[in-house]
């Protein structure tokens, strides 16, 4: 799973305690996606994991752009909700 990879990052400066906290929020993240609907997860995971652009996710999905746009909005909300962030 790529939450591993996180492990394998470059140094770069960081330290310790923040290398644990980005991967407690990329775990949070992870987790929150499971309140998605699937379409939801899909087109989130597509463009955050897979780096897809707005466009190829629908092309992709046989969605239009304005329904993958709609998706990609309820997921972030929703996510940002479970997280307990402000919108």
């Amino acid at each position: 799973m790529w939450i591993a990879e996180i492990r394998d990052w470059p140094d770069r400066g960081v330290s310790p305690e923040e290398r644990a906290a980005v991967r407690e929020r990329v775990q949070a993240v992870w987790e929150a996606t499971k309140i998605l609907s699937e379409r939801q997860r899909a087109v989130f995971l597509l463009r955050f994991v897979e780096d897809m652009d707005i466009a190829e996710i629908a092309q992709s999905t046989g969605l239009t752009e304005s329904a993958v746009n709609v998706h990609l909005f309820r997921a972030v909300r929703g996510i940002r909700k479970r997280l307990g962030q402000s919108q």
